[in-house]
């Protein structure tokens, strides 16, 4: 079995696609494919599916889902799919478990190329540890679950996956820009801040990448940018760290060595996950 979840919900076996087409059970599916190997408790998915409304008939529905998607699992099982597909999706005491090789779901991948590039920043090599947080965001197709209408239970393991690839990519920004790799940057932070206008910490490395590449009235007029948007969508002033980068680049007629003097340097933790 195949399981993809950063992206629309995509599930193989033996290349066929197992994921159902009614709603409820996609989202039964969806919150197997999250909780590999765990239980689903059997209130968690009524919550899911019916929110606070669950009808009399709720577990006859459950069960019906289950039925529905062990279906799909038997047919393109090979052998004894019925024996097989209840091997795959077991009922337990309290819920359900679904069986995923961690090999083949995207989110352990992810997770096993992040931890790879905290140990190879932890070594000393900053463009290996670049390159696998790169691998581990080209996972990521879409938005995570982006053709399954989630409920309140999915709706959290979104954001939790969301805030993951955010904190991985920020971490990824800031190795590139400890590799001096600030022009290569530039156009990517400058779409990461028109989707987050009011990130800082993309301002502050967006300022950063300008003016050590050598832009430094970019670097001020995205500064200006930060303010406008910060005051404008949420009323505040830019935090006293992105002031200060700005008064610092104001006083700085370049940046020698590829430093921004009186500046503190750019060494962000170690990637830990």
């Amino acid at each position: 079995m195949i399981a993809r979840v950063l992206g629309p919900l995509r599930v193989t076996v033996n290349g066929t696609s197992v994921v159902p087409t009614a709603v409820k059970a996609k989202k039964l599916m969806a919150m197997l494919v999250l909780n590999r190997g765990r239980v689903v408790q059997r209130a968690t998915i009524e919550r899911e599916l019916w929110d606070l409304d669950a009808p009399r008939s709720a577990s006859t529905g459950i069960q019906n889902c289950v039925m529905w998607i062990r279906k799909g699992i038997g047919c393109a099982q090979q052998g004894d799919a019925g024996r097989g597909a209840k091997q795959t999706l077991v009922t337990e005491p309290t819920g359900y478990r679904l069986e995923v090789p961690g090999d083949q779901f995207d989110v352990v991948r992810h997770q096993a190329l992040v931890a790879q590039a905290g140990a190879a920043e932890v070594r000393g090599d900053l463009a290996e540890a670049s390159a696998l947080l790169n691998a581990a965001l080209n996972l990521w197709r879409d938005a995570p679950l982006a053709d399954v209408p989630a409920g309140p239970v999915l709706r959290a393991h979104v954001r939790r996956l969301e805030e993951d690839r955010k904190a991985v990519l920020t971490q990824r920004l800031a190795l590139d820009l400890r590799l001096h790799r600030y022009a290569e940057v530039v156009g990517e932070l400058h779409a990461l801040v028109a989707l987050d206008p009011y990130d800082e910490v993309l301002y502050e490395y967006l300022m950063l990448a300008l003016y050590l590449s050598g832009r430094r009235n970019d670097a001020l007029t995205a500064y200006q940018q930060a303010r406008i948007a910060l005051a404008d969508g949420v009323g505040l002033e830019p935090s006293h760290r992105l002031r200060g980068l700005q008064e610092r680049i104001l006083v700085s007629d370049e940046a020698p060595a590829g430093v921004l003097p009186g500046w503190p340097e750019l060494v962000a933790e170690p990637v830990r996950r």
